[in-house]
């Protein structure tokens, strides 16, 4: 004897009838007509009588049926108190989408501050490109986004500056550059640089830079990748401008120099980005409470 059996019986006995018992139980007439014999089997006792397709029970019947009642009536109510706790627990996930600069070395003390605020809350980070962050956020399969310099905004999406990323100058430790601690905006006329694609928004974002210098780099290389870059600076192949904390300690004055742009400001903007319209579980408005000052200053611009 099982816990659905009685379940069983205990329907067939509410509704006084197969069929609808059969649909409440997900389980054909014939199956609900299957269990009620093996209970009368076990108990050896006949349960109901069935005359003009009325089912009625016999005194042994409604003894069990008040058993089964109860037991069922647990039943239910931990399965309910259970399902409660699994949403609460989902409740406490956090769902990120950034680009992998960002969520290397940007995003990690936001990480880290809320967890130390929410011990109980858990946070999943997933690494993707640019153009997917909007459809992870539009669509629910994230929560947040952190994406650099967005170049076009999105209807029902907030985009919301947090951070801004010093942009530097990275060569290689074979270069003639890795001895120097800076660079001018007119010295990267000279150089052969590798960049991101075109399409890419901090791609983007350095050409405005450059043209506004009135600097027309040459590029040698265009890659969709932040490390391939960086592999490719480390062998010598040319020099890059990328986020000062994508360079690794480990990485720093080894493999890798990064050079300050003397004359010149050039910080790449960092966003948040998140649903207008979706309500926040809250982990989430606990974790958006981390930005309120960005918010702050971004209602007075």
């Amino acid at each position: 004897m099982n816990i659905e059996t009685l379940k069983v019986f205990r329907d067939l006995s509410d509704t006084g009838s197969f069929s609808k018992t059969a649909e409440l139980n997900y389980i054909s007439q014939s199956a609900v007509s299957q269990q009620v014999k093996k209970l009368e089997l076990v108990l050896k006792c006949k349960l109901y009588h069935r005359q003009a397709g009325k089912i009625t029970l016999t005194p042994c019947g409604e003894k069990f049926y008040d058993a089964a009642k109860k037991v069922s009536s647990v039943y239910d109510g931990a399965l309910r108190t259970i399902k409660a706790l699994s949403r609460d627990r989902q409740g406490d996930e956090i769902k990120i989408s950034t680009i992998y600069s960002a969520g290397i070395y940007i995003i990690q003390n936001y990480v880290r501050q809320f967890l130390a605020q929410n011990p109980g809350a858990r946070i999943s980070v997933e690494y993707r490109q640019f153009s997917q962050i909007y459809s992870d956020i539009g669509s629910g399969k994230a929560d947040f986004g952190f994406m650099a310099c967005p170049y076009r905004k999105a209807p029902g999406l907030v985009m919301l500056p947090v951070a801004r990323d010093e942009m530097a100058l990275i060569a290689g430790s074979g270069s003639p550059l890795a001895g120097r601690k800076s660079v001018s905006v007119r010295d990267l006329e000279a150089m052969d640089f590798i960049f991101f694609g075109r399409a890419f928004p901090s791609r983007r974002y350095i050409d405005a830079f450059l043209r506004r210098h009135g600097v027309k780099p040459r590029v040698k290389m265009e890659l969709d990748n932040i490390e391939t870059i960086k592999t490719a600076v480390a062998s010598g192949a040319g020099v890059s401008l990328l986020p000062r904390t994508a360079i690794r300690e480990e990485e720093n004055g080894v493999s890798l120099h990064a050079l300050k742009i003397s004359d010149a400001e050039f910080l790449r903007p960092i966003y948040l980005v998140y649903s207008r319209t979706r309500s926040l579980s809250a982990a989430a408005k606990n974790f958006m409470s981390i930005f309120d000052n960005a918010k702050k200053t971004a209602g007075r611009l």
